[in-house]
């Protein structure tokens, strides 16, 4: 029985030692691991100010047309701004095909929703109220479900690194009315 007894003791001994010994292993793994987050970190971080840097160069309208085209079977081409709607964060351009695409941070449905009061909130007011809201044409034309939009939906985790970086300096570049504050996705809308 004494034999017994030690044998018992040992093995509690051996697994309070090898608890203690993971117990420290998973510290000290533990540490390496925020050391080469924060290594990676610094590297995304001095990757992005270097492109910061770079993007004074970048073409508004070529970044557009290539995000655009990442999602549609014909290319687009941007010619121009036509308006800036920064009730929803919104940018309509002219296409050269005569087409015209919004592009935004807000989804179809809740640009609908800005249409549909556009539309309604012309109905009983003063002619010159009634004159304004007419002249605002509904950002996705006629089309109150959104039928005949093609949308194309870029996310950051999709494309590279410096699109909210990118998306943010084209916005500022095109006007600074509209603000796009380092966006993780855009999406655009060719209305015909």
């Amino acid at each position: 029985m004494s034999i017994e007894l030690s044998v018992a003791f040992l093995v509690f001994l051996l697994t309070l030692i090898l608890t203690v010994y993971n117990h420290r292993q998973a510290a000290a793994l533990r540490g390496v691991e925020r050391l080469v987050e924060d290594f990676v970190a610094m590297q995304i971080r001095d990757r992005r100010q270097k492109h910061m840097s770079e993007l004074t160069a970048i073409d508004p309208f070529e970044w557009l047309s290539i995000q655009a085209n990442a999602g549609l079977d014909a290319p687009v081409i941007v010619t121009d701004v036509s308006r800036v709607v920064p009730e929803v964060h919104a940018l309509e351009l002219h296409l050269k095909s005569g087409a015209r695409l919004v592009v935004s941070t807000l989804g179809k449905s809740e640009i609908m929703r800005f249409d549909r009061r556009l539309r309604s909130s012309g109905r009983g007011k003063n002619a010159k109220e009634r004159l304004a809201n007419f002249a605002s044409k509904p950002l996705l034309g006629n089309s109150r479900w959104g039928w005949g939009v093609k949308t194309v939906e870029r996310v950051m985790s999709q494309t590279d690194e410096f699109f909210d970086l990118e998306a943010s300096a084209v916005a500022a570049r095109l006007n600074g009315d509209v603000r796009w504050d380092n966006p993780s996705r855009l999406w655009f809308y060719v209305v015909r």
